[in-house]
Protein backbone atom coordinates (compact mmCIF):
# COMPACT_ATOMS: atom_id res chain seq x y z
CA UNK A 1 0.00 0.00 0.00
CA UNK A 2 1.28 3.49 -0.85
CA UNK A 3 1.98 5.89 2.03
CA UNK A 4 1.09 8.84 -0.19
CA UNK A 5 -1.40 11.21 1.48
CA UNK A 6 -4.29 12.95 -0.22
CA UNK A 7 -6.13 15.96 1.22
CA UNK A 8 -9.85 16.02 0.52
CA UNK A 9 -11.69 19.27 -0.15
CA UNK A 10 -15.45 19.38 0.38
CA UNK A 11 -17.33 22.59 -0.54
CA UNK A 12 -20.39 22.98 1.67
CA UNK A 13 -23.42 25.07 0.75
CA UNK A 14 -26.64 24.24 2.60
CA UNK A 15 -25.58 20.60 2.99
CA UNK A 16 -26.27 20.02 6.69
CA UNK A 17 -28.42 16.98 5.88
CA UNK A 18 -25.76 15.08 3.88
CA UNK A 19 -22.41 16.31 5.20
CA UNK A 20 -21.96 13.72 7.95
CA UNK A 21 -22.38 10.90 5.43
CA UNK A 22 -19.79 12.44 3.12
CA UNK A 23 -17.25 13.11 5.88
CA UNK A 24 -17.61 9.68 7.45
CA UNK A 25 -16.87 8.12 4.05
CA UNK A 26 -13.64 10.12 3.87
CA UNK A 27 -12.49 9.42 7.43
CA UNK A 28 -12.21 5.68 6.76
CA UNK A 29 -9.86 6.18 3.79
CA UNK A 30 -6.37 4.73 4.35
CA UNK A 31 -4.48 7.42 2.43
CA UNK A 32 -6.25 10.43 3.89
CA UNK A 33 -4.23 13.50 4.78
CA UNK A 34 -6.61 16.23 5.97
CA UNK A 35 -10.23 17.05 5.22
CA UNK A 36 -10.98 20.69 4.38
CA UNK A 37 -14.62 21.64 4.90
CA UNK A 38 -15.47 25.08 3.55
CA UNK A 39 -18.85 26.66 4.25
CA UNK A 40 -19.79 28.67 1.18
CA UNK A 41 -22.24 31.09 2.76
CA UNK A 42 -24.78 28.52 3.93
CA UNK A 43 -28.07 29.62 5.48
CA UNK A 44 -28.94 26.31 7.14
CA UNK A 45 -27.07 24.42 9.90
CA UNK A 46 -24.09 23.50 7.73
CA UNK A 47 -21.59 25.48 9.83
CA UNK A 48 -22.85 23.88 13.04
CA UNK A 49 -22.45 20.41 11.52
CA UNK A 50 -18.96 21.30 10.30
CA UNK A 51 -17.80 22.54 13.70
CA UNK A 52 -19.30 19.47 15.39
CA UNK A 53 -17.33 17.21 13.05
CA UNK A 54 -14.14 19.20 13.58
CA UNK A 55 -14.54 18.91 17.35
CA UNK A 56 -14.98 15.16 16.96
CA UNK A 57 -11.93 14.77 14.69
CA UNK A 58 -9.65 17.79 15.33
CA UNK A 59 -6.56 16.11 13.87
CA UNK A 60 -8.20 15.27 10.57
CA UNK A 61 -10.70 18.05 9.85
CA UNK A 62 -10.09 21.73 9.11
CA UNK A 63 -12.97 24.18 8.65
CA UNK A 64 -13.29 27.56 6.99
CA UNK A 65 -16.30 29.80 6.44
CA UNK A 66 -17.28 32.31 3.75
CA UNK A 67 -19.82 34.81 5.05
CA UNK A 68 -21.19 35.21 1.52
CA UNK A 69 -21.75 32.63 -1.20
CA UNK A 70 -18.70 32.65 -3.48
CA UNK A 71 -19.59 29.68 -5.67
CA UNK A 72 -18.24 26.16 -5.83
CA UNK A 73 -15.28 27.04 -8.07
CA UNK A 74 -13.79 29.60 -5.68
CA UNK A 75 -14.55 27.32 -2.73
CA UNK A 76 -12.66 24.40 -4.26
CA UNK A 77 -9.76 26.64 -5.25
CA UNK A 78 -9.54 28.03 -1.73
CA UNK A 79 -9.40 24.52 -0.33
CA UNK A 80 -6.60 23.60 -2.72
CA UNK A 81 -4.62 26.62 -1.54
CA UNK A 82 -5.09 25.60 2.10
CA UNK A 83 -4.10 21.98 1.51
CA UNK A 84 -0.68 20.78 2.66
CA UNK A 85 -0.39 17.49 0.80
CA UNK A 86 0.98 17.20 -2.72
CA UNK A 87 -2.28 15.59 -3.79
CA UNK A 88 -5.85 16.87 -3.43
CA UNK A 89 -9.19 15.26 -4.10
CA UNK A 90 -12.54 16.98 -4.51
CA UNK A 91 -15.73 15.46 -3.14
CA UNK A 92 -19.19 16.99 -3.16
CA UNK A 93 -20.92 17.24 0.20
CA UNK A 94 -23.96 15.26 -0.97
CA UNK A 95 -21.89 12.31 -2.27
CA UNK A 96 -19.66 9.74 -0.55
CA UNK A 97 -16.55 7.68 -1.19
CA UNK A 98 -16.50 3.93 -1.41
CA UNK A 99 -14.03 2.40 1.10
CA UNK A 100 -10.93 2.15 -1.13
CA UNK A 101 -11.29 5.30 -3.22
CA UNK A 102 -8.25 7.22 -1.98
CA UNK A 103 -6.17 4.06 -1.76
CA UNK A 104 -6.77 3.52 -5.48
CA UNK A 105 -5.80 7.13 -6.25
CA UNK A 106 -2.62 6.83 -4.16
CA UNK A 107 -1.64 3.63 -5.95
CA UNK A 108 -2.00 5.31 -9.35
CA UNK A 109 -0.09 8.43 -8.35
CA UNK A 110 2.64 6.30 -6.83
CA UNK A 111 3.19 4.24 -9.99
CA UNK A 112 2.34 6.53 -12.91
CA UNK A 113 3.22 10.08 -13.97
CA UNK A 114 -0.32 11.45 -14.15
CA UNK A 115 -1.73 14.82 -13.18
CA UNK A 116 -5.29 13.63 -12.55
CA UNK A 117 -7.10 10.48 -11.47
CA UNK A 118 -10.80 10.04 -12.18
CA UNK A 119 -12.77 7.56 -10.09
CA UNK A 120 -15.84 5.66 -11.26
CA UNK A 121 -19.17 7.03 -10.10
CA UNK A 122 -22.14 4.94 -9.05
CA UNK A 123 -25.61 6.51 -9.40
CA UNK A 124 -27.88 6.15 -6.38
CA UNK A 125 -31.66 6.62 -6.81
CA UNK A 126 -31.33 7.67 -10.45
CA UNK A 127 -34.62 8.45 -12.19
CA UNK A 128 -35.78 5.80 -14.66
CA UNK A 129 -36.34 8.69 -17.08
CA UNK A 130 -32.58 8.75 -17.55
CA UNK A 131 -31.53 5.25 -16.48
CA UNK A 132 -33.72 3.51 -19.07
CA UNK A 133 -32.51 5.58 -22.01
CA UNK A 134 -30.53 3.39 -24.45
CA UNK A 135 -27.67 5.90 -24.54
CA UNK A 136 -27.46 6.47 -20.81
CA UNK A 137 -24.10 4.69 -20.45
CA UNK A 138 -22.58 7.19 -22.88
CA UNK A 139 -24.06 10.15 -21.01
CA UNK A 140 -22.81 8.78 -17.70
CA UNK A 141 -19.29 8.39 -19.07
CA UNK A 142 -19.34 12.02 -20.21
CA UNK A 143 -20.34 12.97 -16.66
CA UNK A 144 -17.54 10.87 -15.15
CA UNK A 145 -15.06 12.63 -17.45
CA UNK A 146 -16.33 16.16 -16.83
CA UNK A 147 -17.33 16.42 -13.16
CA UNK A 148 -15.17 17.42 -10.20
CA UNK A 149 -16.52 15.22 -7.43
CA UNK A 150 -14.61 12.13 -8.62
CA UNK A 151 -11.22 13.77 -9.14
CA UNK A 152 -7.85 13.64 -7.42
CA UNK A 153 -5.09 15.97 -8.67
CA UNK A 154 -1.38 16.37 -8.26
CA UNK A 155 -1.78 19.68 -6.48
CA UNK A 156 1.03 21.66 -8.20
CA UNK A 157 -0.48 20.67 -11.55
CA UNK A 158 -3.96 21.77 -10.44
CA UNK A 159 -2.61 25.13 -9.29
CA UNK A 160 -0.65 25.58 -12.52
CA UNK A 161 -3.88 25.12 -14.49
CA UNK A 162 -5.31 28.05 -12.55
CA UNK A 163 -7.89 25.97 -10.72
CA UNK A 164 -11.60 26.08 -11.51
CA UNK A 165 -12.75 29.20 -13.34
CA UNK A 166 -14.95 31.31 -11.03
CA UNK A 167 -16.26 33.58 -13.79
CA UNK A 168 -19.90 34.68 -13.49
CA UNK A 169 -20.70 32.56 -16.55
CA UNK A 170 -20.01 29.38 -14.59
CA UNK A 171 -21.79 30.65 -11.50
CA UNK A 172 -24.87 31.02 -13.70
CA UNK A 173 -24.69 27.83 -15.76
CA UNK A 174 -22.18 25.58 -14.01
CA UNK A 175 -19.65 23.72 -16.12
CA UNK A 176 -16.43 25.08 -14.65
CA UNK A 177 -15.44 21.48 -13.89
CA UNK A 178 -16.06 20.47 -17.50
CA UNK A 179 -14.02 23.38 -18.84
CA UNK A 180 -11.08 22.43 -16.65
CA UNK A 181 -11.53 18.75 -17.44
CA UNK A 182 -11.11 19.41 -21.15
CA UNK A 183 -7.85 21.24 -20.43
CA UNK A 184 -6.48 18.26 -18.51
CA UNK A 185 -6.92 15.98 -21.53
CA UNK A 186 -4.65 18.26 -23.56
CA UNK A 187 -1.99 18.81 -20.89
CA UNK A 188 -1.48 15.59 -18.88
CA UNK A 189 -2.19 11.88 -18.71
CA UNK A 190 -5.58 11.41 -17.05
CA UNK A 191 -5.88 8.05 -15.29
CA UNK A 192 -9.42 6.67 -15.40
CA UNK A 193 -10.45 3.80 -13.14
CA UNK A 194 -13.88 3.29 -14.69
CA UNK A 195 -13.38 -0.32 -15.80
CA UNK A 196 -12.28 -1.75 -12.43
CA UNK A 197 -15.41 -3.71 -11.66
CA UNK A 198 -15.72 -5.46 -8.32
CA UNK A 199 -13.58 -2.96 -6.40
CA UNK A 200 -14.96 -0.42 -3.91
CA UNK A 201 -12.93 2.47 -5.34
CA UNK A 202 -15.61 4.83 -6.61
CA UNK A 203 -17.86 7.69 -5.60
CA UNK A 204 -21.50 7.16 -4.70
CA UNK A 205 -23.45 9.86 -6.51
CA UNK A 206 -26.79 10.51 -4.82
CA UNK A 207 -29.32 11.70 -7.38
CA UNK A 208 -32.09 14.20 -6.68
CA UNK A 209 -34.45 16.40 -8.65
CA UNK A 210 -32.29 19.54 -8.42
CA UNK A 211 -28.95 17.95 -9.33
CA UNK A 212 -26.93 19.88 -11.91
CA UNK A 213 -26.39 16.67 -13.85
CA UNK A 214 -29.99 16.76 -15.05
CA UNK A 215 -29.06 19.54 -17.47
CA UNK A 216 -26.19 17.50 -18.88
CA UNK A 217 -28.34 14.40 -19.30
CA UNK A 218 -31.18 16.38 -20.86
CA UNK A 219 -28.75 17.82 -23.40
CA UNK A 220 -27.02 14.54 -24.29
CA UNK A 221 -30.00 12.18 -24.19
CA UNK A 222 -32.89 14.41 -25.28
CA UNK A 223 -31.24 17.33 -27.08
CA UNK A 224 -32.64 19.89 -24.65
CA UNK A 225 -30.83 23.15 -23.91
CA UNK A 226 -32.53 23.54 -20.53
CA UNK A 227 -30.19 26.28 -19.37
CA UNK A 228 -30.52 28.31 -22.58
CA UNK A 229 -26.76 28.49 -23.13
CA UNK A 230 -26.01 30.85 -26.03
CA UNK A 231 -23.18 30.49 -28.59
CA UNK A 232 -21.32 33.38 -26.95
CA UNK A 233 -21.52 31.56 -23.62
CA UNK A 234 -20.01 28.43 -25.17
CA UNK A 235 -17.25 30.49 -26.75
CA UNK A 236 -16.41 31.98 -23.36
CA UNK A 237 -16.37 28.53 -21.77
CA UNK A 238 -14.08 27.24 -24.51
CA UNK A 239 -11.76 30.18 -23.91
CA UNK A 240 -11.57 29.21 -20.24
CA UNK A 241 -10.31 25.79 -21.31
CA UNK A 242 -7.78 27.35 -23.64
CA UNK A 243 -6.55 29.71 -20.91
CA UNK A 244 -5.78 26.73 -18.67
CA UNK A 245 -3.96 24.97 -21.52
CA UNK A 246 -1.94 28.12 -22.22
CA UNK A 247 -0.84 28.32 -18.58
CA UNK A 248 0.51 24.78 -18.65
CA UNK A 249 2.25 25.31 -21.99
CA UNK A 250 3.90 28.47 -20.68
CA UNK A 251 5.07 26.60 -17.59
CA UNK A 252 6.47 23.83 -19.78
CA UNK A 253 8.43 26.42 -21.78
CA UNK A 254 9.85 27.93 -18.60
CA UNK A 255 10.86 24.54 -17.20
CA UNK A 256 12.48 23.42 -20.46
CA UNK A 257 14.52 26.61 -20.88
CA UNK A 258 18.24 26.73 -20.13
CA UNK A 259 18.87 26.42 -16.39
CA UNK A 260 20.88 28.78 -14.23
CA UNK A 261 21.37 32.52 -13.92
CA UNK A 262 20.63 34.67 -16.98
CA UNK A 263 21.93 38.25 -16.56
CA UNK A 264 19.82 40.75 -18.50
CA UNK A 265 20.89 44.34 -19.13
CA UNK A 266 18.03 46.71 -19.85
CA UNK A 267 18.55 49.48 -22.35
Amino acid sequence: MSNLKIDVIIPCHNTAHTLVRAVESVLIQRNLGKIYLIDDGSCDDTWQVMTFLQNQYPQQICTEKFTQNKGVAMTRNFGAMLAKSDYVAFLDADDSYQPQALEACAMVFGHFDVGLVRLPMTPIDLSEHFANHPNFATAWRVFEMSGAGNTAFYRPYFLALGGFDDDELFKKFGGEDGALGLATIDTTSVATLFENYGFAIGVNYYCHDNMHTRHLFDAILFGKNTRHVLPDDMAKANQSTQNAIDRIQKLQQILSAKKGKMPIVLS
